[in-house]
């Protein structure tokens, strides 16, 4: 068998998937089987009563005139609700839907591969939603796939992910996208800076909504074309732009006329409907650019900071442990180590930060353990974020095996990204 990736946009109204097979040196993305001019798959699934089967995406605008059956539409709108839908006297809830749309996707398109099996997966999303997070652990676990085979990114890290994974000479300077969806145009724009050895690539969105909304598009066109040059033009002038994408369907060659003079100048500029799509299958197949790499990716929803212990010995000495490692989305920062205490009841929390390398430390005492000999009091120590600003590191008495069984003591240290933390114990 020969391995294939697949890199997942899953956004309100659509996917888009792409595939990176072992023969291919290059992401390709899958076209809707009967129109080659678009990559977007609906969020529609129709039930065929008589053969007992979900059909999704395009192939339900014929399916649904041919037998009869039951159609769902805006499967993801329905993940903020709890309606219920009954099909064939069965009941689905909105995330048992969304979970057989992307099954049966992913499926069909690896029946139509049957050379290839699946060796990694990764999804990007719009905005971190709990509700589908937990869909897509489901799908890794459905897809029969090892955690280090799966990953759920943001869109600012596919964007990146694609960046970097094109020519260097397209990222000489800054890079910059425009991307023009049905919520209205956001910014985005990757600045480089060198610190000795160390590239830090700084990640910024800026929502411009208001001044180009989704509603333009079905107004004066020259109008908006004009608007788009002279919103272009001031973003230019920011800083040194090698590169510029243009992404969305808001972006097509019936209006761009006067706003293209702006991009170009000087520039290169590529327009299409599949970056995200093929940025996550780019790390689906090669992993996080920065990995193994003196590069550091700073966005808004990730979190700089490494999350580690340091452990203090009789003689004095510490030692760091990492439990998370920073600079991914905070949905993405968990870890877990197990460690043994040396004639010690002291923990100290470490707060790397990724660019500074500066350290804030915390400390906890572990108290209410009955003494041990050295090396015997084994501990858990687990981290997870609940959101951008707030977390909680968990910390377990083991034991050690049926020597020293465990007390089933837990101490739980939460802490604010920029604040003091407060710890509990039970």
């Amino acid at each position: 068998m020969k391995e294939i990736y697949l890199g997942l946009d899953l956004c309100k109204k659509n996917i888009q998937m792409s595939y990176y097979r072992e023969d291919k040196q290059e992401p390709e993305s899958i076209y809707q089987l009967n129109n080659t001019e678009t990559y977007q798959l609906p969020n529609v699934m129709f039930y065929s009563y008589d053969e007992k089967k979900w059909y999704v995406g395009n192939s339900v605008s014929t399916i649904r005139f041919q037998t009869e059956g039951v159609m769902v539409e805006d499967v993801m709108g329905n993940m903020d609700t709890e309606v219920a839908t009954v099909v064939d006297d069965n009941i689905y809830s909105p995330e048992e839907l969304l979970l057989i749309l992307l099954k049966t996707h992913i499926e069909e398109f690896l029946e139509r591969s049957e050379e290839y099996v699946l060796c990694g997966l990764t999804i990007t999303l719009e905005q971190y939603h709990k509700k589908v997070y937990d869909v897509l652990c489901k799908l890794r676990e459905e897809l029969s796939l090892k955690p280090e085979q799966f990953y759920i990114m943001s869109h600012e890290n596919a964007f990146f992910q694609y960046v970097m994974n094109q020519d260097e000479k397209l990222r000489n300077n800054s890079v910059a996208m425009f991307e023009y969806g049905t919520d209205g145009m956001e910014y985005y724009r990757i600045d480089r800076k060198n610190q000795g050895n160390t590239r830090i690539y700084y990640l910024r969105r800026e929502n411009m909504k208001e001044e180009m909304s989704y509603s333009k598009l079905f107004g004066d066109v020259e109008e908006l074309d004009r608007q788009f040059a002279e919103l272009a033009r001031v973003k230019m002038k920011e800083t040194y732009i090698s590169t510029v994408y243009l992404t969305g369907p808001g972006f097509n060659d019936n209006w761009i006329e006067e706003s293209k003079k702006v991009v170009c100048d000087g520039r290169r500029v590529f327009m299409g409907q599949n970056l995200y799509t093929k940025g996550a299958c780019y790390h689906a197949k090669l992993g996080s650019y920065e990995t193994d790499k003196d590069c550091i990716l700073c966005t808004e929803g990730s979190i700089p900071f490494d999350i580690g212990v340091t452990i203090g010995d009789t003689e004095g000495r510490n030692q760091f442990h990492l439990i998370a490692l920073g600079g991914r989305e905070w949905y993405n920062m968990k870890g877990k180590v197990t460690l043994f205490l040396d004639g010690t009841n002291r923990i100290d929390v470490v707060y790397r930060d990724k660019v500074t390398k500066e350290m804030q430390k915390e400390i906890i005492e572990i108290h209410g353990l009955p003494k041990r000999p050295p090396k015997t009091t084994k501990l858990s120590l687990e981290v997870e974020l609940f959101d951008e600003r707030m977390g909680a590191i968990v910390i377990r008495d083991v034991g050690f095996g049926k020597i020293y069984p465990t007390t089933n003591k837990i101490y739980r240290k939460e802490f604010t990204v920029g604040s003091r933390n407060r710890e509990e114990t039970t």
